[in-house]
């Protein structure tokens, strides 16, 4: 008969080879957030509030953190993966790089992981919401009648673009930059694109032939 490891000692790893601990799963999430997450006995701190995520963050990382998975084991190792990386080896962010430490994830306890990781989703979507109310913009008539919406697959590599000629570096720079420059960057752009707007209607209504009869 296999052995039964106390929930103490349980890791990542242990689950996902093991269905035998695939019900933990609910009970873990419900745990409360530790101060910090153990890895290979270092102690790393975990981000208690959006502000402090978005400040550890480079650009290339805001992405690869927002990427979805199909399943809880996918979504936890990119999370880890995503924020740790730098943190943990001390190096800059690397993609390819980052999605090979999570050899180094999965030894972790879950009884760590599990609240750390719905947390970290938290923040995350705290930031996705930041960003939607700051940087949103309601597509005009014509724009959508254009099909403005068919670009929405091209989001990603549309912002990349913009800040490489925004900030005059190269891709590679632009993934290596802090998210919050970038936002600042995407903020300046949408409050000079609204401004040119009001100036335009406001040049338009002013050039209107007025009614000398009203």
């Amino acid at each position: 008969m296999e052995s039964i490891k106390p929930i103490g000692k349980l890791t990542l790893k242990d689950m996902i080879e093991n269905n035998l601990y695939s019900g933990l799963a609910t009970g873990l999430q419900q745990l409360p957030v530790p101060d910090t997450l153990t890895m290979k006995r270092k102690k790393l701190k975990v981000p208690e509030t959006m502000e402090e995520l978005t400040l550890n963050i480079c650009y290339g990382q805001r992405i690869f953190l927002t990427r979805k998975e199909d399943n809880d084991f996918g979504a936890i190792i990119r999370i880890m993966d995503g924020y740790y990386y730098p943190l943990f080896t001390k190096k800059q962010w690397n993609e390819e790089k980052a999605l090979l430490f999570g050899k180094i994830v999965i030894t972790c306890k879950v009884i760590e992981l599990y609240p750390i990781a719905i947390h970290m989703v938290n923040l995350i979507s705290e930031m996705a919401e930041r960003e939607q109310k700051l940087l949103h913009r309601e597509p005009s008539k014509i724009e959508k009648a254009a099909g403005i919406e068919k670009l929405n697959v091209f989001s990603e590599l549309t912002a990349i673009d913009f800040l490489r000629t925004n900030m005059g570096k190269t891709e590679e720079e632009v993934l290596l930059t802090p998210y919050d420059e970038c936002l600042v960057r995407f903020m300046l752009a949408k409050e000079t694109a609204d401004f040119q707007e009001r100036y335009m209607e406001e040049i338009k209504r002013q050039s209107e032939p007025k009614n000398k009869f009203k």
